[in-house]
């Protein structure tokens, strides 16, 4: 008998408490602030709480700057949002989307629009993730295509290196 008691108070112990076992409190543990898809650390946002949209830079040999790991990205009307992930935490960073101008042939006869996401951390050194959505003008692109193929509608696959196409429709 006097095991199954011991018993019982241990596993009571484990489980978080007994009936009879007074609560116990504790002050929560201080937090940082927490940055939410679309924002980063010192950046603006626009009323709807997303982050403003960017113009795409066209013509330009970008080059990667610092690391940044492509979530994910959508294009939605003439905007598309690229989910980021990297290190940091300290300084505000910037993500900068390049186009060189040009459609390359898709496998289905869909021109591809080959972009490049540029980030610049400004030497910042911290070391937590943060989450960031960048939002990028696909109206370029759009006019491109209507100068190039006289069509008022049509569709081009977006791609960044590593990630599918993404499918713009207009």
């Amino acid at each position: 008998m006097r095991k199954l008691i011991w018993t019982g108070v241990v596993l009571c112990g484990l489980l978080g408490g007994c009936a009879s076992t007074p609560e116990r409190t504790e002050e929560p543990a201080p937090t940082q602030p927490e940055f939410q898809p679309g924002e980063s650390p010192k950046n603006t946002t626009s009323e709807e709480g997303k982050a403003p949209i960017q113009q795409l830079v066209i013509g330009q040999q970008l080059a990667p700057k610092d690391s940044v790991n492509i979530e994910g990205f959508r294009a939605f009307r003439d905007v598309m949002d690229v989910s980021v992930t990297h290190g940091g935490g300290c300084k505000e960073h910037t993500y900068t989307l390049a186009w060189d101008g040009e459609f390359q042939g898709g496998t289905d006869g869909t021109p591809v629009a080959n972009l490049v996401l540029v980030h610049d951390g400004n030497e910042d050194r911290c070391k937590a993730i943060v989450m960031a959505t960048p939002r990028f003008d696909l109206k370029p692109i759009s006019q491109r295509f209507r100068e190039k193929y006289g069509k008022a509608t049509g569709a081009v696959d977006l791609a960044l290196e590593g990630q599918p196409t993404v499918r713009y429709e207009f």
